[in-house]
């Protein structure tokens, strides 16, 4: 017979997970924020999270000054590759593990 979990140990576990969640979440939407800010509001004192200034110009400058979609293409390219690589090794060893004589189920 399983034992019932108390709702105090249930309530307790959900506020952990929610505030590790918020704890990982955080940074991530930071760095979202930052990158629509001018240069001034990203690095000015007092920090606020919200801007009254929105703006793409970090994007369009990663673009102008960079070879944005070459290096986003070789990424592309390295990664299908590496997938593919390890589906053409793997495939054919789970047929030989699933099909191996001796194997007795």
């Amino acid at each position: 017979m399983a034992r019932k979990v108390s709702s105090t140990r249930t309530t307790l576990t959900g506020i952990a997970a929610w505030t590790i969640a918020i704890l990982i979440f955080f940074p991530i939407l930071w760095i979202v924020i930052l990158s629509f800010k001018t240069e001034g509001d990203a690095i000015g004192t007092p920090l606020h999270i919200l801007t009254s200034t929105w703006t793409t110009e970090a994007y369009h400058t990663v673009q102008e000054r960079s070879d944005y979609f070459k290096h986003f293409m070789n990424s592309v390219i390295i990664s299908v590759g590496s997938t593919l690589l390890g589906l053409l090794i793997a495939i054919p060893a789970a047929w030989a593990m699933a099909f191996a004589p001796g194997k007795r189920t």
